[in-house]
């Protein structure tokens, strides 16, 4: 889940693999009351001493739960599908399939022999999904801000020799087209530093990974506070600097602590 958060070498299939993982805790909080129902059920039926009530009550609320661990796959197999592309998507679907047709062919062995015994599959339902959401929601906003600012701490090198190429030549550079860059965010979900020319500046920016699923994060850097972006390269092409304006496609736009840098929500 934090992986694309900590300093390191770019790798995409990080942030493929911390969206599935926040999925499928998130979807798996549909578990918590299957697993509160099954240990209650499971606990007055021991008290009762009525062993054959709770084999079925056993049976009842493991298919249950597996039938719900098919919509929890679904949701994650769309989180690599959108993540990584059709053929990750379409691997981790099958996967998870897999795997739960393994258990029911397990729980209809078991019910064929009457002996779906009292586990710790219910605490298992209960305390695995909530113990991962709080996680999720305790870290994940301190995690994304200290990725960013790491990569914003790595700018400056950059920046530095844009600065120094402006004072030589005059102008800053038209591109930093190239096959390779030697300027790196050194962040694992951040891929790379985007530069272009701005009117009488230019913009920096990068690719946070958002802790809010489905929503990008661009963070910009303008030295005369000038920072714009457009959700589409068409809208640049097609439309007179009017239009672009008015429909820049961002959802919010939010000042950081440090000097010059923005940063831009798009869904």
């Amino acid at each position: 889940m934090f992986l694309p958060f900590i300093p390191g070498d770019y790798d995409g299939l990080a942030v493929t693999l911390s969206t599935m993982a926040q999925i499928s805790g998130i979807a798996g909080l549909l578990l918590v009351p299957i697993g509160i129902f099954w240990l209650v059920t499971e606990i007055i039926n021991k008290r009762k001493k009525d062993e054959k009530n709770a084999n079925k009550t056993a049976y009842r609320f493991a298919i249950v739960s597996l039938i719900v661990s098919c919509i929890i796959a679904i949701a994650v197999s769309i989180g690599a599908l959108i993540g990584t592309g059709p053929t990750f998507g379409i691997l981790t679907f099958v996967a998870c399939i897999y795997i739960v047709s393994k258990f029911i062919v397990q729980f209809l062995k078991m019910k064929k022999e009457g002996n779906i015994k009292f586990g710790p599959i219910p605490f298992y339902l209960i305390c695995i999904p909530s113990i991962i959401v709080l996680i999720r929601f305790m870290f994940i906003i301190p995690a994304t801000e200290f990725s960013r600012n790491h990569a914003i701490r790595q700018s400056e090198i950059l920046i530095r020799d844009i600065e120094s190429y402006y004072a030589t030549h005059g102008h800053y550079p038209i591109s930093l087209l190239s096959l390779r860059s030697d300027y790196k965010p050194s962040v694992i979900g951040i891929k790379q530093y985007r530069y272009e020319p701005f009117e009488n500046a230019y913009n920096l920016c990068f690719e946070q990974f958002s802790y809010q699923i489905g929503v990008s994060e661009i963070v910009m850097y303008n030295k005369l506070d000038e920072q714009d972006i457009s959700s589409h390269d068409t809208d640049l092409l097609v439309l007179a600097p009017d239009q672009i304006n008015l429909q820049r496609g961002h959802l919010e736009v939010h000042d950081l602590p440090n000097p010059h840098w923005k940063y831009f929500w798009f869904d």
